[in-house]
């Protein structure tokens, strides 16, 4: 039987960009009965391993940061078993020196820096396949899923957005609110440390919320309520998600407790990763700073505002850019109206 693993543990976002690269080796492999694959996911991405339920797909995890006892567990795995290809999608240090000790064929995808390059020249050479992410000379469309669907995609097979396997596992707490998602709503996400480190405060915030929802039509066919946007946060109990679940309507995931006042804003408190695919599948809109729900959204076609700090560079935005025909993306400056006015021009 031949065997493939494929290395993947890394964030949510970073698994979205690699899904067509890993859906590519799937496919190829999908009605060969003595073929299994084996992909490692990490303690961030491992409640997505429903993307992969197939018969010869299994899904293990290890840290996204390798403990000592991670690398010898992974070390003795590949001793143990006779792999005939493993794949490096994320590119941690240690797996550049596996061809020292296996003679499996290694696809990766390796990293030239400003700094250094990972994996040194002569590892690079006991690769069988590479392609490099050049962080120093980004062209546009040059982005880190285009360069892993070409690593893995040796077939050059058309992958859709989800094959039909894949098990969109949903918690109780959304199967039984599920027919709020089937109205067109705007999925909104507020990461407290972007914002606030770029003069927004709550009450700008909620300014830009009120005038979001002042551009959409209201349903004049049923009294009922219809939200109009959907918000979620940073994991946690804190202030400012304190404030939400006063503020609005809200759906809590952690005590299955809804609360639904006269709001056309509902807050999802602490929803989990699984879920969150679910939700957002259904969206008009997506609006977030860029990170998990925007490489989501994107990844579904669903029209995005991604949001990014004025840090980021033209390299490191060409590297993560989605491929999303619906996509617009903004550097968020200040809470001036000219930013709330950009993004609503952009729904």
């Amino acid at each position: 039987m031949s065997k493939i693993l494929i290395l993947k543990n890394d964030r949510v976002g970073d698994l979205f960009h690699s899904l067509k690269g890993i859906y590519s080796i799937i496919e190829a492999n999908r009605h060969n009965n003595n073929c299994s694959i084996e992909i490692v996911l990490s303690n961030f991405s491992k409640e997505m391993s429903f993307l992969f339920k197939t018969k010869n797909v299994k899904t293990t995890m290890l840290n996204y940061n390798l403990s000592l006892l991670d690398k010898f567990y992974l070390i003795k795995k590949i001793l143990k078993n006779n792999y005939d290809k493993i794949y490096i999608l994320s590119p941690k240090n240690i797996y550049f020196y596996f061809p020292l000790i296996t003679k499996s064929k290694i696809y990766a995808i390796t990293v030239k820096d400003f700094k250094r390059n990972r994996p040194y020249n002569f590892l690079k050479k006991k690769l069988h396949k590479y392609y490099v992410n050049d962080r120093t000379n980004k062209k546009p469309g040059d982005s880190i899923a285009n360069l892993i669907e070409k690593l893995c995609n040796e077939n050059s097979l058309k992958i859709g957005e989800l094959p039909q396997y894949v098990d969109r596992k949903i918690s109780n707490t959304l199967k039984y609110n599920l027919s709020l998602f089937k109205e067109d709503f705007i999925y909104i996400h507020y990461k407290h440390s972007l914002f606030s480190k770029n003069g927004w405060t709550l009450n700008s915030f909620f300014d830009l919320l009120d005038k979001i929802v002042k551009t959409r039509k209201y349903n004049i066919y049923t009294q009922d309520l219809n939200p109009k946007i959907f918000l979620s946060s940073d994991i946690g109990d804190n202030n400012y998600n304190n404030t939400f679940l006063k503020k609005f309507s809200y759906i809590n995931f952690d005590t299955e407790e809804t609360n639904f006042i006269n709001s056309n804003i509902t807050y999802l408190h602490n929803i989990k990763i699984n879920d969150l695919f679910e939700v957002i599948s259904h969206a008009h809109n997506v609006i977030s700073p860029h990170g998990t729900m925007t490489v989501m959204a994107s990844y579904l076609n669903i029209k995005v505002i991604d949001i990014y700090d004025v840090t980021i560079s033209k390299n490191a935005f060409r590297e993560f850019k989605p491929q999303n025909n619906n996509y617009k993306f903004l550097i968020l400056k200040n809470s001036s109206d000219q930013i709330k006015k950009k993004i609503i021009n952009f729904l």
